[in-house]
């Protein structure tokens, strides 16, 4: 019995739109083509590729969308998509994690011997993969780290007509630790900074729901964006906040709505602050 289930993605998922994030979307998916593709083979040795994916930045931004539009598409081709989280394969008896990492990679190399196109999502990889010289990782992360990169290596010395490919998330790009980060070829930042066109594009749609009489200054919600570092999550956010006021009858305008983006506490900065805080507790003295 398989410790690792394929994950099935809701039939009716469909590709969510990801405004600002078209370039990345493009990218992640030319390179699972490339990978799966004739060429991979012989280019890859020449370019020093590895069929790894690290998307990173803050939360909020759209790494997880963009991993589940491409899983809707791997689906739709009858590929093999698996998602885990790395946190929960953490155990208190320090050989379980191991043997935990080590059966999720043994399911990957059965499958990819059938012939089959493997896709690994893994979510939050900072969970366990985090730095192992940070003065308070216990020798459980260490033990995990150096699992990982072990199981990785050896699953990238086989052959697979079609190599399994291994797409991971972080928070905490800085928190990885830097073997960790080698071995990802195709890092991705996702955090976009929205323009007025992009903006119109995604607010649009919830104003049509929200109220059709409601005009907005897009050009003055771009200024806000970049001076406050807004999310595109950030502005969802705001949208949904007036919405459930419309719900019990509050009226506002155009003033309102963006004294509420003016207001609101950047996602970004917030965890940028949080992140820095971390990062103090963790130097060595």
């Amino acid at each position: 019995m398989h410790l690792f289930g394929e994950k099935k993605i809701i039939a009716d998922h469909g590709h969510q739109e990801l405004i600002g994030l078209e370039q990345q979307e493009r990218l992640v998916d030319a390179f699972c083509k490339f990978v799966w593709s004739d060429k991979w083979s012989e280019q890859s040795k020449a370019l020093h590729f590895m069929p790894t994916i690290l998307l990173y930045g803050p939360p909020g931004t759209g790494k997880t969308t963009l991993l589940s539009n491409l899983a809707a598409e791997l689906e739709a081709n009858s590929s093999k998509y698996y998602r885990e989280s790395l946190d929960l394969l953490v155990n208190k008896d320090l050989g379980e994690t191991s043997k935990a990492i080590k059966s999720l990679f043994d399911e990957l190399k059965e499958q990819a011997s059938c012939g089959k196109k493997v896709f690994l999502q893994i979510d939050d990889v900072d969970s366990l993969l985090s730095s192992r010289y940070l003065s308070n990782e216990s020798s459980g992360v260490r033990r995990g780290v150096n699992t990982f990169l072990s199981q990785l290596d050896e699953l990238l010395l086989e052959s697979y007509d079609f190599m399994p490919i291994i797409a991971a998330t972080t928070n905490m790009l800085s928190h990885l630790d830097s073997a960790v980060k080698r071995r990802f070829s195709l890092k991705v930042e996702v955090n976009p900074v929205l323009n007025a066109k992009e903006i119109e594009a995604l607010i649009s749609p919830m104003l049509d729901i929200i109220s059709k009489e409601l005009t907005i200054d897009f050009q003055e919600v771009e200024s806000l964006v970049h001076e406050n570092t807004l999310t595109p999550n950030d502005l969802i956010l705001v949208m949904q906040r007036f919405f459930l006021q419309d719900l019990i009858g509050n009226r506002f305008c155009e003033k309102d709505v963006l004294e509420g983006l003016r207001s609101t506490e950047s996602s970004s900065s917030t965890f940028e602050q949080q992140r820095k805080s971390f990062s103090s507790l963790n130097k060595e003295d």
